[in-house]
């Protein structure tokens, strides 16, 4: 029976059709996180000889103002971009994974990014992301809708249940020989991607396998569940597309419609335009009182003194520019918290949504996710502190070009921590699995 089942599903040609989109599109999302994977490392491996060039360029023409060589040069800090990130690019099309700041105010230079077309920006990458959680269920629906009611609707079934006592168990045989075809699809695609874009066989490649094999195996035992309730062929394919429909844009539209009333944002704008305020009204104001907020936050430059007659230095220079930074500090941290929240509110609409659970899961293994941009976001605040603070003591002092090394002066880079909750990744797709398992059986139970 089981080899007449085989021969019966691969002798559809509609079936291999199917399965041969769904490769195709597999191999064209592949190729396209290849494609923007390689311009990635591509940019980061230019970074080091264009911040070197800089450097050369300003030390050559300002070699006794070290002041106005920092004003100018740009130090780039890297987000490490893994391989994976080609099956998941996430936020790295929007988000730049190399972020070049001088010494002067940092609010307004972080938000600094490249230009996108925003109607490509709102489609997204066609990423094997894309295409496990939108394209596959569709194959699967379009596989298993009709496995009760074409045998009814063609008259079939009453001879079926006479010859045959196990009729769950047949319709389980054809489910399983579906969920083997596009399972092997799925891992053939993964396979491809690994020789060809050579990412490292580590544990979140594997978990990322996992979660994508159990997102598939989530739509079988839906279609099953549905299917058990013996309507007709087109009933059962209109419910699985509304639910298809639901689950990928009705819901998620509307979700992020209340997390945006909920959580507006519009601090990064606003630390924006209150770090310009902060340093350009600093021009027309006294410099003492700026000074005495620049001495109470890094005390270690109290000896840096600065009268009001001066007329122009360096030291107040770079202590108004950081003034700026501090009177938009509450907006940056304002903004930070919320993208956090609107991150964890996504997470636990995830927990009823396998198809977001799978998009975030995927995208945080991959590091392209907000988690990892907020993280970026942060280590970028502390790089901008550390280059500012390294310098300060030769500007303040008056020091010339020759006061710094400047072959120590490359590009450093961010490395995302690690972080892999087993039990928040995988049980929700197992509670949900389970679920359905038992639903469909109390009803498979009952066919004759």
């Amino acid at each position: 029976m089981k080899n007449y089942l085989y021969k019966q599903f691969y002798r559809n040609k509609a079936y291999t059709i199917a399965l041969l989109f769904l490769f195709l599109a597999g191999v064209m999302a592949t190729y396209t996180g290849k494609k923007f994977l390689d311009k990635n490392q591509e940019n980061i491996s230019k970074t080091e000889q264009y911040q070197k060039e800089s450097i050369d360029k300003n030390v050559k023409y300002h070699k006794d103002d070290l002041g106005l060589i920092l004003y100018y040069i740009k130090f780039n800090f890297i987000n490490e971009t893994p391989k994976l990130a080609a099956l998941n690019i996430g936020m790295r099309d929007i988000k730049p994974s190399i972020q070049g700041v001088t010494i002067r105010n940092l609010e307004e230079q972080r938000y600094n990014a490249d230009f996108y077309n925003p109607a490509n920006a709102a489609v997204g990458n066609f990423d094997f992301s894309f295409v496990l959680v939108f394209l596959f269920p569709l194959i699967i629906v379009a596989f298993c809708y009709n496995l009760i009611s074409e045998e009814e609707e063609s008259g079939r079934w009453k001879l079926l249940s006479v010859q045959s006592i196990h009729l769950g168990k047949l319709l389980d045989a054809k489910l399983l020989i579906r969920f083997l075809a596009v399972s092997t699809i799925y891992l053939v695609l993964i396979a491809i991607a690994i020789v060809w874009i050579s990412i490292p066989l580590n544990l979140p490649l594997i978990v990322f396998i996992l979660s994508g094999w159990l997102y598939i195996l989530f739509w079988f035992v839906l279609c099953r569940w549905v299917i058990s309730f013996r309507r007709s062929s087109a009933q059962n394919a209109l419910i699985l597309l509304i639910v298809w429909v639901g689950m990928n844009f009705i819901i998620p539209m509307g979700s992020n419609i209340l997390i945006q009333k909920y959580y507006p944002v519009q601090e990064s704008l606003k630390a924006v335009m209150q770090q310009r305020e902060g340093y350009h009204n600093k021009w027309d104001e006294e410099k003492l009182p700026t000074m005495e907020k620049f001495y109470t936050a890094y005390p270690q430059f109290n000896g840096f003194k600065v009268e009001e007659n001066d007329e122009f230095t360096w030291t107040w220079y770079y202590a108004m520019q950081h003034m700026g930074d501090l009177e938009a500090s509450l907006s940056s941290r304002q903004y930070t918290e919320k993208m956090q929240k609107r991150n964890k509110t996504a997470e636990i609409l995830g927990y009823f949504l396998p198809n977001i659970h799978t998009q975030l899961t995927e995208a945080q293994l991959a590091e392209t996710g907000m988690s990892n941009q907020l993280e970026y976001g942060m280590a970028l605040q502390k790089f901008h502190e550390e280059k500012r603070l390294s310098f300060y003591p030769l500007i303040f002092s008056g020091q010339n070009a020759d006061a710094v090394n400047w072959s120590l002066q490359t590009a450093k880079s961010f490395e995302e921590r690690k972080n892999i909750d087993f039990l928040k990744i995988f049980l929700p797709y197992l509670i949900l699995i389970i679920l359905l398992i038992i639903l469909s059986q109390l009803k498979f139970r009952k066919l004759c």
